[in-house]
């Protein structure tokens, strides 16, 4: 092959890096030393261990034993990296890293913390984020504000998803798993062999195709008539990727993802209910049986309207008895529920882009230098239906049902006003019962979203410097159109669209200088980057009727303009061949913008500011490596993502919650004890809350305000994660070799979202965290593999995830005045075969 250096990204052994969780047995180097492992984390490749910076990659090996699929499945398995999937929608997931916490992912208007790449492009929203990707070869984790070289939303850190790029030579590689749950999983990826000549005609080109697809049946049985169960997969991804070696210094990467999903999410389990009053002193049960009494005694009134007997007791008694029912059954993953509406997700999303590079070599004074031009263009489309909640309020022929426990009150009141005869709002509200229903959650969102960019970067290296220069564009467009109902009838069928878009361009520059100072061992990384962009929306709320009268339509748009100056400073020095520290100051920013759910909702950037330093070493003729860090930050303006119900509706109201002071630190050890054995421990802390928090103000005259600052908590992020594994050669023989691995991760208990706050009675109320409970997943592989089948190689392996069957929420929502807790659970005990075949 001509252009032999730019096939160079074959699946490399190990990552192996700052923080990384200690993974596979190609970790191994001769002689049992861990493998020196090369990133591209600064725009460069070097070595993950010469690298100042807090890093994890994992290798194609690490992401197949882990079964990452996507940047969901991320989360708990490396210490310092935590998040949560959005309830009621697939394929969107919030990542968080050292307690900086993106929220809400479903939500359009809101940009990540933890900014998301692939091959290099960066994807814009968290909407559609977590999809499956065909075939990766590496992902590279980079923790703390990236601003310089990832620009803004990048507040947390990064991570790269990078997929196989073609050898150039015929190759396949096909597996398939069957599990329980009646799990399918097939993957197949072909290379094609090159043809051309680079520096003759048209040059070089070579490809490679792949495909995969998921399926599982669902965790949860569906209990309601006609209902698919919960929790199901179905999920497809293809990749193409074409190499044009037009000569061996000049050539263009053409890779091409499409992913889909079409399934029945997780069972949103009801756990518990909010009191009714703003003091806490009234249950939704309670007062649901003392309108149980009085309408029974209005029903006995002579001319009392017929539908309190007919309708209104016999639904009460069903709602008492399924809200009973949801207590009786309590917290723990349950194993069905129901739904009025399954809750359905459908995800589309395309990427392209096109990387054109030019290695020009010697340029005098500027030394070696390498052009890049990144184009990439994607396109999004989600839809969501359905329940947020477990309660099956569906009328049957007589239009009985469990209905929602605020139309009961809201009927005890119209009808205590009348000692139970019929007027015109009662008639207004029974009408509405019959046309909408009486149910208490339905999600109707359909989104489309769409981004183009354009990266130029000059990467260069002298005797004494090594640099990189750049400029970045990006522009989107989004639409929101949700139809969603909560708490059916009372606040009617109104809907909230809006049309958002962002342009911003960025310049930024980075080198690392070697002054030749104490023998070479210190070098310094200096980083500045600027940004400016500019977002708008288009709101337009649709008038709509409630029970109670009509509500006016909303338009307005609106447009505000942002600037950013990031940067960071590294001060790197080598204690010695085997030892290397580093002192890290760094900055990041996170786009302000409009929230689209909330009707003329303006949120101001966010800033961070973060000191770190951090050690790296490889002990023991290489066979011991200790890494670590400990950092602290100032995070000033945080943008923080609530599920408010002051509307009527759930909206995920976003505001600047002032500040935050935090520390933390990670530690990383991995040991070869012997040439045939890998153990490894991670561990991860962060402490610290809010300093400062927006207060919870009511909308009664004289106003009651909550001073939130001491009540508020971190979000989505434990104090503390731990990992422990063992990758172990049991035999070698004529026939293949037996291996397995192991791995546990352990996290302490977390809060789900910093504040669970409403508007009850014109008074604030603050509601208790749910709290997600601590988790120990316990996941392994055994492997047969390198038998030897014609060319190529079969591997046959028994796998099983969450082994102990743990029995943990990965998340929860507090509904507010609507009244309802409802959770998610992660997966219950998981296991299979697999076979693959690589030729």
């Amino acid at each position: 092959m001509q252009h032999a250096n730019h096939f160079r990204h074959a699946p490399l052994a190990l990552a192996i890096s700052l923080l990384s969780v200690p993974v596979a047995l190609p970790a191994l180097a001769q002689g049992g030393a861990l493998e020196e492992v090369v990133v591209t984390a600064q725009k460069r490749e070097e070595s993950s261990q010469d690298t100042p910076i807090s890093i994890t990659a994992l290798s194609a090996t690490a992401v197949e034993n882990r079964g990452i699929s996507n940047s969901e499945d991320l989360i708990g398995e490396l210490p310092g990296l935590s998040g949560y999937t959005a309830p009621g929608s697939r394929g969107a997931s919030s990542l968080a890293m050292r307690g900086v916490s993106a929220g809400n992912p479903a939500n359009l208007s809101l940009d990540p913390s933890v900014a998301m790449y692939m091959d290099g492009v960066y994807v814009g929203k968290l909407v559609g984020s977590a999809m499956d990707v065909a075939e990766i070869e590496r992902i590279e984790v980079l923790r703390g504000p990236q601003g310089t070289l990832y620009g803004r939303n990048s507040t947390a850190g990064a991570v790269n998803f990078i997929t196989k790029k073609p050898t150039g030579e015929f190759g396949v590689r096909a597996s398939a798993k069957a599990g329980n749950y009646n799990y399918r999983e097939f993957k197949t990826n072909i290379d094609l062999p090159a043809f051309g000549t680079a520096g003759e005609g048209l040059g070089e080109f070579a490809l490679n195709l792949g495909y995969q697809t998921r399926l599982r049946d669902g965790f949860y049985e569906n209990d309601s008539p006609g209902g698919d169960d919960f929790d199901e997969l179905d999920r497809q991804a293809w990749r193409l990727a074409v190499t044009w070696n037009i000569t061996d210094s000049v050539y263009v990467d053409y890779n091409y993802d499409h992913s889909e999903l079409d399934e029945i999410g997780a069972l949103q389990q009801v756990v518990g209910y909010n009191p009714v009053d703003a003091g806490g002193n009234v249950s939704r049960i309670g007062a649901m049986q003392g309108m149980l009494q009085a309408a029974q005694g209005w029903a006995a009134n002579p001319g009392a309207d017929s539908r309190i007997a007919e309708r209104w007791i016999p639904s009460l008694q069903q709602s008492i008895a399924a809200y009973q029912n949801a207590l009786d059954r309590g917290e723990g993953r349950a194993d069905d529920g129901l739904a009025d509406f399954a809750p359905a997700s459908q995800n589309d999303v395309d990427g392209h882009s096109l990387t054109a590079t030019w290695e020009a070599g010697d340029m005098g004074v500027f030394g070696d230098v390498t052009f890049k031009s990144i184009t990439a263009y994607r396109e999004v489309e989600t839809s969501v239906f359905g329940d947020l909640e477990d309660i099956d309020s569906r009328q049957n022929a007589d239009g009985i049902g469990a209905y929602s426990d605020l139309v009961h009150l809201t009927l005890g009141q119209l009808y205590g006003a009348s000692s139970g005869y019929a007027f015109a709002q009662v008639d207004s509200l029974w009408n509405g019962i019959d046309n909408i229903g009486a149910f208490h959650t339905k999600q109707d969102t359909d989104t489309g979203y769409e981004q183009f960019s354009e990266e130029l970067q000059m990467v260069g290296s002298t005797d004494r410097v090594d640099y990189a220069l750049g400029l970045y564009y990006f522009e989107d467009e989004g639409k929101y159109r949700r139809n969603a109902i909560f708490a059916a009838p009372l606040n009617g069928a109104g809907s909230q669209y809006y049309d958002n878009a962002t342009e911003a361009w960025a310049a930024f520059s980075q080198a690392t200088w070697t002054p030749g100072w104490m023998d070479d061992r210190i070098a310094l990384t200096f980083g500045l980057r600027y940004t400016e962009e500019e977002k708008d929306i288009d709101y337009n709320y649709g008038a709509y009727e409630t029970p109670f009268g009509p509500v006016p339509a909303q338009v307005t748009s609106l447009s505000e303009s942002f600037s950013n100056v990031s940067g960071n400073f590294t001060l790197a020095y080598q204690f010695s061949d085997q030892v290397n520290g580093f002192f890290r100051y760094a900055t990041g920013y996170r786009s302000g913008g409009f929230n689209g759910e909330v009707f003329n909702n303006a949120y101001d950037e966010e800033t961070i500011e973060q000191y770190e330093i951090g050690f790296k070493s490889d002990l023991w003729n290489q066979r011991l490596r200790i890494n670590g860090s400990l950092y602290t930050y100032t995070y000033e303006d945080l943008q923080v993502s609530q599920i408010r119900t002051d509307s009527g509706a759930a909206t995920s109201v976003i505001t600047n919650a002032g500040e935050a002071d935090r520390w933390g630190g990670e530690l990383e050890m991995m040991v070869s004890p012997l040439d045939d054995l890998i153990l490894g421990l991670s561990y991860s802390y962060v402490d610290g809350d809010f300093e400062k928090f927006p207060e919870v103000c009511g909308t009664n005259v004289p106003t009651t305000c909550i001073d939130t600052s001491d009540i508020a908590k971190r979000g989505a992020s434990p104090d503390h994660q731990v990992s422990v594994s063992a990758d172990y050669l049991f035999a070698r023989t004529a026939f293949g070799n037996l291996t397995g691995y192991v791995q546990a991760n352990w996290q302490s208990d977390w809060v789900e979202t910093a504040l669970w706050s409403a508007v009850v009675g014109g008074e604030p109320v603050i509601y208790d965290h749910q709290g997600m409970d601590e988790r120990t997943i316990v996941n392994a592989r055994l492997n047969l593999e390198d038998i030897q089948v014609g060319d190529g190689y079969l591997r046959v392996s028994l796998w099983g995830r969450n082994l102990t069957d743990d029995d943990y929420p990965n998340f929860a929502v507090n509904f507010g005045s609507l009244g309802l807790i409802a959770e998610q659970y992660g997966a219950p005990r998981t296991y299979g075969l697999e076979v693959s075949y690589d030729y």
